[in-house]
């Protein structure tokens, strides 16, 4: 056993039970500390992967036998022998016979809240009917659509009440909806025509229309004066209402409703192994659920949460950032800010923005909801020029990247007391990589160390668009190898959907970073296929730094907080064909037992902890239908 470990685990074991300064000639032999601070729980005969190494390379770092903790930190790291001295008449002991474990997994972009709320929403149906009443409409035409929203408002909606909403879908996508509610085809004259008490709502992925009673309400709802003006500024895209219009509503005497399904969801996510994750805000009635598992001490896992309300029907976005302040790093250890978003830069496919060359109408198609001078440029200059951290959420393409960058040379332009440096300390991140970075960006992204955190499910989602902006381009598609070759760290994200109580296993959709190969067997773009050992460092101690808790998570070390999963096969040395089958049998935060496996805790001898998730060892993605370029 390394004596420097050893004496920083008495150090850290005895400062943190009695508060005092301790110097190391003060501490004489684990004798006494098995009088003043035996362990809580000790693992031992494992293959303990401390993921100590933050470098961008392959290496994992050091490699433990067994792991002492006491409160919620790691108290002691060694061999099993060395380990087990410590232990008191009251210390919990597991013998991992082999099993491997690692850091607790960081999501770097997931939704949780959002897909709790779904999955509430899907049990709850008629807690919410007075809200809305959700028709999906077809057609293949324009005047189809035309017709079938007309039937849909005065039969579909014939006998409710009239504050109920009329929430339309058309079908978006690739389909006909999304241009359609481009086009003037549907107007709000006709919308008022048809329903001049009750609000409508028509919407298609990022594209919506209103009318007139729904314009009003939602913008009064939300403390904006209902003008056209202000709700051009206010909702740049139908996804932020439609994450937030009945939750809002709904939830406002209802937080501990939406609580508990957010604990629920949480839980879910811990079955997987994650044991923090980052995120933003939007819609009223997250903040406040949040806050109430805090205060109650409910939170089963850490979630650093970027604000996002200045986005929400919001009619002066710089005004609402300069008003907020800076807000990164405030908080505690399992609920804290990481800044400010203001959600997406543009949309997902087709509504991209992207420097990709493509049929016109294509090029007509895309979207960029951040364009040099408009509110939302101002709105990050605002923050970049106040010291306020902003962060992207949800960026597709590489030009709104491009975008930022500019902003940032700007500012250092003109307050010579932002420097490089400053933004360097910033730690700027972006998420997604759905087409972006392209290779031209990484120096400058590697200039101002940024973070770039990828969904490798985008090799399904992205993949049929090759076809309209060319094959050459597969290189763009989460490209992992090329962002940590460049000199730029990068994380992996998730959307694990497993409220239900069966779903996949993390590496189901994990797998497909190191073979590249998406859920219809294309082989995209080899040469970005990452090692099984990156892999793991990109979901443990890369996005420790994208969520600025590195001093605290992310790593297996003495004194760090002990968040660790115990995995039910050797992940680092199965063939990569069984990697899909590796799910954790026990998650623990801080020193709880969050996740315990029925199959773990009958080898142990006590009771199981927490859903025990049905999974799924491979992912099923519905990239849709495969578009065709038009000219």
């Amino acid at each position: 056993m390394n004596s420097i470990i050893l004496r920083a685990g008495l150090l850290a074991a005895l400062a943190v039970s009695f508060g005092a300064s301790v110097q190391a000639q003060q501490v004489s032999m684990p004798a006494k500390l098995a009088q003043q601070a035996y362990p809580d729980l000790i693992v031992y005969n494992g293959k303990i992967i401390s993921v100590d190494n933050p470098s961008l390379t392959s290496e994992l770092g050091t490699r433990y036998e067994a792991m002492a903790i006491r409160g919620e930190r790691i108290q002691f790291l060694g061999t099993s022998a060395e380990i087990l001295t410590y232990a008191g008449p009251q210390t919990r002991k597991i013998d991992l016979k082999g099993r491997m474990v690692i850091p607790g997994i960081i999501d770097s972009h997931t939704h949780l809240h959002n897909h709790a709320y779904s999955w509430w929403a899907r049990t709850n149906t008629a807690k919410y009917a007075h809200l809305a009443k959700r028709i999906s409409v077809e057609g293949k035409t324009f005047q189809e659509l035309n017709k079938g929203i007309e039937l849909a408002i005065k039969e579909g909606m014939s006998g409710i009440a009239k504050e109920t909403w009329a929430d339309i879908s058309v079908p978006g996508g690739t389909d006909i909806g999304m241009p359609y509610l481009r086009s003037d085809s549907l107007t709000r004259e006709m919308l008022d025509n048809w329903a001049p008490d009750r609000p409508v709502w028509v919407s298609a992925n990022v594209e919506y229309k209103l009318n007139t009673a729904a314009r009003d309400q939602l913008l009064t709802y939300y403390g904006v004066e209902p003008t056209d003006e202000n709700l051009e500024n206010a909702v740049q895209h139908a996804v932020t209402i439609n994450r937030t219009r009945i939750s809002d509503a709904y939830f406002e005497n209802n937080i501990g409703e939406l609580a508990n399904a957010m604990e629920h969801g949480m839980k879910s996510a811990a079955a997987n192994g994650i044991t923090a994750f980052s995120s933003h805000i939007v819609g009223l009635r997250f903040m406040p659920a949040y806050d109430l598992l805090r205060k109650e001490g409910r939170m089963p896992i850490r979630f650093g949460w970027a604000h996002r309300l200045c986005q929400l029907v919001e009619s002066n976005v710089p005004g609402c950032f300069l008003h907020t302040g800076s807000l990164g790093g405030v908080g505690d250890n399992y609920y804290w800010s990481v800044g400010m978003t203001l959600g997406a830069l543009d949309g997902g496919p087709p509504s991209i923005c992207t420097t990709m060359e493509a049929a016109p109408s294509a090029k007509a198609a895309e979207k960029c909801f951040l364009q040099p001078g408009n509110q939302y440029a101002k709105a990050i200059k605002t923050a970049l020029e106040n010291r306020y951290r902003y962060i992207i959420n949800h960026v597709y393409g590489d030009k709104p990247v491009d975008y930022v960058m500019d902003i940032m040379d700007q500012v250092t332009k003109e307050n010579s007391e932002i420097t490089l440096k400053y933004f360097q300390d910033l730690r700027m991140t972006s998420d997604h990589c759905g087409f972006y970075p392209r290779k031209e960006q990484l120096a400058r992204m590697a200039n101002y160390k940024w973070i770039v955190s990828c969904d490798i499910a985008f090799i399904n989602r992205s993949y049929p668009w090759l076809s309209v902006y060319g094959k050459q381009h597969a290189n763009r598609i989460a490209p992992m190898k090329s962002i940590i070759d460049g000199g730029v760290m990068a994380t992996l994200e998730y959307e694990l959907r497993t409220e239900t109580g069966e779903g996949p296993t993390l590496w189901a959709q994990g797998i497909q970073a190191i073979t590249r190969t998406n859920n219809r067997g294309d082989i995209v773009a080899p040469e970005e296929a990452i090692t099984r050992e990156l892999a793991l460092k990109m979901i443990t101690v890369f996005p420790s730094y994208y969520v600025l808790k590195e001093k605290e998570i992310g790593t297996l070390e003495v004194g760090k907080l002990a968040d660790f999963v115990v995995y039910n096969k050797d992940y680092l040395t199965i063939p990569v064909a069984e990697i899909p089958t590796v799910f954790p049998l026990m998650t623990v935060v801080g020193g709880k037992t969050v996740i315990l496996r029925q199959e773990f805790a009958t080898e142990l001898g006590t009771q199981p902890v927490g859903p025990q998730v049905k999974f799924e060892f491979k992912e099923e993605y519905n990239e849709g239908e495969v578009p065709v370029p038009t000219n």
